[in-house]
């Protein structure tokens, strides 16, 4: 398997390191660490796969790849609309099923990194819809979705957003740098299809350890 390295980056951990894969069967799928040798062994873990070779490096936060400057294939598309729902489904099933108490704990033992995230369940199912709707498209210059007061009704109608907008976006490769930033089709397909299972991990984490509590 071919990784990816980025190094600077500010996503689980800040100034931390991504080791990336662009295979199909792992797309959106990042090993991250303090070092290039434990975002790889991640990557490895992760995906079951040896990394073989490191085809590509780059050096700060919200760069882009060469790699993401190609252009999107079909393939590319389709899994990532096809991971985006499977992921929507978890979430929507997750929040239905806790109570506010079990969506409101906090774990006094997690001390993140990245606070931007948030610390509750409630605060990460926010972070899921604010990302892809209000920073991953508006970064590559696609429609910005202003956010709705009901949480559970952001998370679906967020989800019908994206995936507009993924369905609309053209054949040719689009890049947009802002603010230093640089984003490109295939870097948002890959990031959509990374963010919420990762949220998911975590949340699934936070609300094992919440309390059990009665309705909601």
């Amino acid at each position: 398997m071919f990784a990816y390295v980025e190094t600077g980056v500010n996503l689980a951990t800040i100034g931390g390191v991504a080791a990336w894969s662009f295979d199909l069967a792992h797309w959106g799928v990042a090993g991250q660490g303090r070092t290039e040798a434990a975002a790889v062994a991640e990557l490895e873990r992760l995906t079951g796969q040896p990394v073989d070779v490191v085809v590509e490096r780059i050096d700060g936060d919200e760069r882009a790849f060469d790699r993401d400057r190609m252009p999107a294939t079909a393939a590319e598309r389709a899994i990532t609309m096809a991971i985006l729902a499977a992921a929507r489904s978890e979430t929507l099933a997750l929040f239905d099923a806790a109570t506010d108490e079990q969506l409101d704990w906090e774990d006094p033992h997690r001390h993140p990194n990245n606070s931007a995230s948030g610390q509750t369940p409630r605060q990460l199912f926010q972070h899921i819809a604010d990302t892809e709707s209000r920073d991953y498209l508006p970064a590559l210059g696609l429609a910005r979705r202003e956010p709705t007061e009901d949480l559970r009704t952001e998370l679906a109608a967020s989800a019908v957003h994206v995936r507009a907008e993924l369905l609309a976006l053209p054949d040719h490769p689009l890049s947009n740098i802002s603010g230093g930033e640089e984003w490109t089709t295939v870097k948002l397909l890959r990031r959509l299809a990374w963010h919420e299972r990762g949220q998911l991990a975590t949340i699934r984490q936070l609300l094992q350890g919440a309390r059990p509590s009665a309705g909601r």
